[in-house]
């Protein structure tokens, strides 16, 4: 496998890239899992439902809108387009990312993959005008990456808040197939409902000024969105129909 490296945006040692006019949409047909900020919870589960994960290796918790029960499969994916009337900001920037400065460690720059699939020098979307000037394209990618910079401290600050309140519940997702199977899915996580109701009117003022109620509320209802993907699953006649999908406690992390 081809080791994927970062390198900052130049616009001299790229001043020819193109963005192939399939990269996004490809890249986002094998996206299972949409990386949200704290900021894009509410409007994405508006389409989705909306998930929280730990990093097992870091203990770092990101949040991720959920478009199939399998990997590198996202059903809302239809004849080209994506299909949803939200489209998360890490689909939005593709193919560019946010990345240490190799020049100073304490800021960030934008950059790509070096040699990427998603580039041509031949057809697509130019990254640079003939000046050297960031094409209208580019443009609008950095000004959204930039902008991540402080939502991305935000989406930490928020999930602390509800790791330290005890807010996170563990789930396995039960997907049960008309043949009988039953497929699991480990590592999700939702909001711990009876939890939150139970909270001390001090720590629910304490969300409430901080503005962490309504991703929150967000989180709890974009459970139902679970329906909408089975509707999707089930709309391709040769794809395995699935009868239910049922959500429990993860017994191997369950905490009395």
């Amino acid at each position: 496998m081809k080791k994927l490296t970062l390198v900052e945006l130049s616009n001299t040692a790229h001043k020819n890239l193109k963005i192939k006019n399939n990269a996004v949409i490809n890249f986002a047909a094998k996206q299972h899992l949409m990386n949200l900020r704290a900021t894009e919870i509410a409007q994405a589960a508006t389409c989705y439902p909306v998930f929280a994960t730990k990093n097992t290796h870091n203990g770092f918790w990101s949040f991720s809108a959920m478009t199939s029960f399998v990997p590198d499969m996202n059903l809302f994916v239809k004849d080209g387009k994506l299909d949803a009337i939200y489209r998360p900001t890490s689909i939005q920037t593709y193919p560019l990312y946010l990345m240490v400065s190799p020049k100073d460690e304490k800021s960030y720059t934008v950059g790509i993959v070096d040699g990427g699939d998603d580039f041509s020098e031949k057809t697509g979307e130019a990254m640079f005008e003939d000046d050297g000037k960031p094409s209208a394209a580019t443009q609008r990618r950095m000004q959204i990456l930039e902008a991540d910079v402080k939502k991305d401290i935000q989406t930490a600050q928020f999930s602390t808040v509800l790791d330290q309140m005890g807010l996170f519940k563990p789930i396995d997702m039960n997907i049960r197939f008309l043949s009988g199977e039953i497929q699991k899915l480990k590592g999700l996580h939702t909001i711990d409902e009876d939890k939150f109701q139970s909270l001390s009117l001090e720590d629910l003022d304490k969300l409430r000024k901080e503005g962490y109620l309504m991703p929150i509320h967000a989180m709890l209802v974009s459970i139902m969105q679970v329906n909408k993907l089975i509707n999707l699953s089930n709309e391709v006649v040769d794809r395995a129909q699935i009868v239910e999908v049922k959500m429990e406690v993860a017994k191997d992390t369950a905490i009395a």
